[in-house]
């Protein structure tokens, strides 16, 4: 049913007058494009999910999670059905990207479909994982790279050129759900003490961000209507947008004070293929 859905918002988007919302009228078959690709990725997710799961079958809470991420995804990266997220305004286009980066993310992470993904993809799935968990590993150095990614994409030169280009467009939101998916991994589901500073880093790097477009002067992009509009969208990254970070720093305070992180971040893996998919999710 989750992934007729899917398909179904994916299929209605096609009509959708997606080069006018995003002021790309002369490209509009780009347009198209992109966002059909955009729209597609989480659900081939979706799908490669749905086939992992009749093999290694997660709890019903974690399925309900990553069902429901799936939906907000396929919807956000469609940018809804006309496009509202992007009309002419910095503040809705920064909502989209607060979606991204401490919703939908963070979902997923919680539903740890790993185990599905690589029983569905197998070892081709499993060395393509790799690298990333490798990555995981280290809270801070995700942190990092989230960061840097996040102040990249809304300098100014940046941004306006994801507003000229479709296909920038379609980078910038990959480059935040992958770099944002690695930050929640390894804050979510490592049991090591450098999730703290990497969750510091990150709030103050993005309250920083907000509260510069906040109380600039000047508007920085070229979709704002007014300096109101800046200063929203500084608020809406700001406050809602760090949120997610504190509520995260109080559950990994909890999880301290009960004994459950250790200094090192490496666990063992079981010896049999099932045991080692189910630890790769879970560790």
């Amino acid at each position: 049913m989750f992934i007729r859905l899917a398909l179904l918002l994916a299929v209605s988007a096609l009509p959708i007058d997606i080069a006018e919302a995003h002021g790309w009228g002369e490209d509009a078959t780009e347009a198209r494009l992109s966002a059909m690709l955009g729209g597609l990725l989480p659900t081939a997710l979706w799908l490669i999910y749905v086939i992992g799961a009749g093999r290694i079958r997660p709890t019903k809470n974690r399925r309900l999670l990553f069902h429901g991420a799936s939906l907000i995804a396929v919807m956000t990266m469609l940018g809804n059905t006309d496009g509202w997220f992007d009309k002419s305004s910095s503040a809705l286009h920064m909502v989209q990207h607060m979606l991204i980066l401490v919703v939908i993310a963070p979902l997923y992470v919680m539903a740890r479909p790993l185990p599905q993904w690589l029983a569905a993809s197998g070892r081709i799935g499993i060395r393509l994982w790799k690298p990333f968990l490798r990555l995981s590993r280290h809270p801070l150095r995700t942190g990092i790279l989230q960061s840097l990614v996040i102040w990249f994409w809304h300098t100014p030169v940046f941004y306006n050129l994801t507003l000229a280009n479709p296909w920038w467009h379609l980078a910038e939101h990959l480059s935040f759900a992958l770099a944002s998916g690695l930050f929640w991994w390894s804050i979510l589901l490592r049991r090591i003490l450098t999730v703290f500073p990497a969750l510091v880093l990150t709030l103050m790097s993005t309250g920083m961000l907000g509260a510069l477009l906040t109380f600039a002067q000047t508007p920085f992009y070229d979709d704002l209507l007014n300096l109101q509009d800046q200063q929203l969208t500084g608020l809406i990254m700001w406050v809602p947008g760090g949120l997610p970070y504190l509520v995260a720093g109080g559950w990994c305070c909890l999880r301290l004070f009960s004994g459950e992180y250790t200094q090192s971040s490496k666990h063992s893996l079981g010896p049999t293929r099932r045991q080692r998919i189910e630890k790769l999710g879970t560790d």
